[in-house]
């Protein structure tokens, strides 16, 4: 199958590490066991939202996943791939490994793994190996291979479990939405809604306040409920908000009770059907 990294550098984004016929077979039992542990078990794929956290048994999804650095092409087709060499192509550009098996009945899957600093082997300093009962010297840098598949690609599917360590090694960003700029100062302008400050809403907009704003943005909750059904829900559960005279929502100051505010928005809040009781939730998806 070959193995191959997934690298940083411009114009060189794949390159193929050579390998001898022993190893590559080692390598391709270590990916084809990865595999089998990857889809063991899996009874569910689901679509990727950026809403829901995958339970054992589940496998998030992402359909149709551009593979721009084309890593599919890469296993079909590895002589057409650049071979690795030490000073064009440095261990530490490598953002993610991986190799390639094909699917019965034609076709191509990409196996993938993350690749952390961490498993540089040498590559500054002293380092030693044990070898024929002592221990010699490394003179040549190497790498380690994960333990697990981050991902795999089949087709235009993205097949993965968590999406906190796969935009770490691929490109996705396309898939999880974070409000721009723009987006920020028309959310904070909505008709419902009143910011004190504008210049400290936006720069006080990590990460965590513009994926929500942009998952508001995306469910038109402040447009589907008045501001009346907003304020009422919200009390019932505890979530505290403070309107302007004319009836406006005031987006708090304090990000604590901004997030809080936000997260309600959501609807990360929701209430038991049996016991009534009232639950915060970090993962959800819409029930069958």
């Amino acid at each position: 199958m070959g193995l191959f990294a997934l690298t940083n550098i411009p114009g060189a984004r794949v390159v193929r590490f050579p390998l001898t016929n022993e190893l590559s077979a080692e390598i391709d039992a270590v990916f084809q066991t990865q595999f089998n542990a990857f889809i063991n078990g899996i009874e569910q794929t689901i679509p990727f939202d950026g809403r829901y956290t995958p339970d054992p048994g589940e496998l998030l999804a992402i359909d149709p996943f551009q593979d721009v650095d084309g890593m599919l092409d890469a296993v079909a087709n590895p002589l057409g791939i650049d071979q690795f060499v030490p000073e064009v192509h440095p261990l530490d550009s490598i953002k993610a490994l991986f190799s390639g098996m094909q699917i019965e009945g034609g076709g191509w899957r990409v196996l993938i793994q993350c690749f952390e600093s961490r498993r540089l082997i040498a590559t500054k300093g002293f380092a030693l190996f044990y070898s024929g009962n002592t221990f010699q010297k490394m003179n040549d840098a190497g790498l380690a291979l994960d333990t697990k598949l981050l991902a795999v690609l089949e087709g235009t599917v993205l097949k993965f479990q968590s999406f906190h360590f796969l935009r770490r090694a691929l490109d996705v960003s396309e898939h999880f939405n974070e409000a721009t700029q723009e987006e920020m100062q028309a959310f904070a302008g909505h008709e419902k809604l009143h910011v004190d400050n504008m210049p400290q809403f936006l720069a006080g907009a990590n990460t965590v306040i513009r994926r929500k704003i942009a998952l508001i943005k995306q469910s038109g909750v402040l447009e589907k409920f008045t501001t009346e059904q907003i304020v009422g829900t919200a009390q019932t559960f505890n979530v505290p908000v403070q309107t302007t005279p004319d009836g406006k929502i005031i987006l708090p100051t304090n990000p604590t009770q901004l997030r809080r505010l936000l997260r309600f928005l959501d609807e990360d809040y929701y209430e038991s059907a049996l016991s009534q009781t009232r639950f915060l939730s970090n993962s959800k998806r819409v029930a069958d």
